[in-house]
């Protein structure tokens, strides 16, 4: 696939030596023994957003549980440091990595399988991808997938849909990072059960048509206190969900309008392009359902060769990344990663 050379010398710019390196090793095909890329790797460290996270007083504070939700908390740190590729030899991010894994709040039964999966790969990223807890959790996270038939997630029991979609893509990109011959069957076959999810749905077309009639049933809901004794809500809703797709089905598919706008990173929530990114990271080949989510992504490419910030976390972390509406490297070089891995000519 040719790159325009004003583009590629955009990326390789030394201001953003993550990207730098990812474009010479994904889209330049540089080996690591490179020279160019192993001072992309060098300079890792002094990218400004990895050394605001490092700087700051209370990033990686070990102070209480962090929650999932404050993204000045202590998993975001390390989920960002892990997009970042930082060196987890680092004194502050290794102690952050110990508690972490000593104290695994992060690991739910029923939910949170996006953190999971978030912190999971991120510490891959960063080097501890053949720690102890790191493998099992993996191995834990993907037998969930295969046992629940998806993301069986409590967050779901209002929806017209049974298992979440949304945070797929997060999953996806935390079992690629586990290379191929050391997958266990549950990680293939979870990497396998989501990669069928996505091209089922041409990666973004999996919104309910009837949803708006079935939440006018869940807003009828009774309290608790209004039912028999020994039934719960949750019953309630199910035994009705399950009469209305009986009866209607969930309604013609409609686009997640949400993934049409990109944005790095993301929290729980994905995109077109990270879910594209995150197939072409497990490898999955070239297939005619991914046709409608390339075309968004050739479309959103701006005159100049670049992607544009849509979504920004900006304000809500420690460190902004970025300017939204301004073209965007990292979302530039996962735009022709995807291409280039798919074999769409940019040109």
């Amino acid at each position: 696939m040719a790159i325009r050379p004003d583009v590629l010398d955009w990326l390789l710019e030394p201001d953003n030596p993550p990207v730098r390196l990812l474009t010479l090793t994904h889209l330049l095909d540089r080996r690591e023994a490179d020279i160019e890329v192993r001072r992309a790797h060098d300079d890792l460290p002094v990218y400004r957003p990895t050394q605001a996270i490092l700087d700051h007083p209370n990033a990686l504070s070990l102070d209480g549980k962090p929650p999932y939700w404050n993204y000045a908390g202590l998993y975001w740190q390390l989920i960002l440091l892990g997009e970042f590729l930082a060196d987890g030899t680092d004194p502050r991010i290794a102690a952050a990595v110990r508690f972490i894994l000593e104290n695994r709040h992060w690991v739910q039964k029923r939910r949170w399988q996006c953190l999971t999966a978030n912190l999971l790969g991120a510490l891959m990223r960063i080097g501890f991808a053949e720690h102890p807890i790191v493998v099992g959790e993996t191995e834990a996270l993907a037998r969930r997938i295969v046992e629940d038939d998806g993301i069986g997630c409590s967050e779901m029991r209002t929806s017209l849909l049974t298992r979440c979609f949304m945070a797929l893509p997060k999953l996806l990109l935390c079992f690629a990072e586990v290379p191929p011959d050391r997958r266990t069957s549950d990680v293939s076959r979870a990497i396998e059960r989501i990669t069928a999810d996505l091209l089922d749905k041409q990666v973004f077309v999996y919104v309910p048509g009837h949803r708006s009639e079935w939440r006018g049933i869940v807003d009828t809901r009774p309290k608790r206190a209004e039912l028999p004794r020994g039934e719960r809500v949750a019953d309630w809703i199910a035994a009705r969900r399950e009469r209305f797709l009986a009866e209607r089905g969930p309604g013609e598919l409609g686009p997640k309008r949400g993934w049409l706008r990109f944005g790095f990173p993301l929290h729980y929530n994905s995109d077109i392009l990270e879910a594209l990114a995150a197939l072409a990271h497990a490898d999955v080949p070239y297939d005619a359902r991914l046709d409608r989510a390339l075309e968004v992504v050739l479309d959103r490419r701006t005159s100049d060769g670049r992607w544009l910030l849509d979504r920004s976390m900006n304000g809500k972390t420690l460190v902004d990344i970025e300017t939204p509406r301004a073209p965007s490297k990292w979302l530039t070089f996962r735009a022709l990663h995807v291409l280039k891995h798919f074999g769409v000519d940019d040109a």
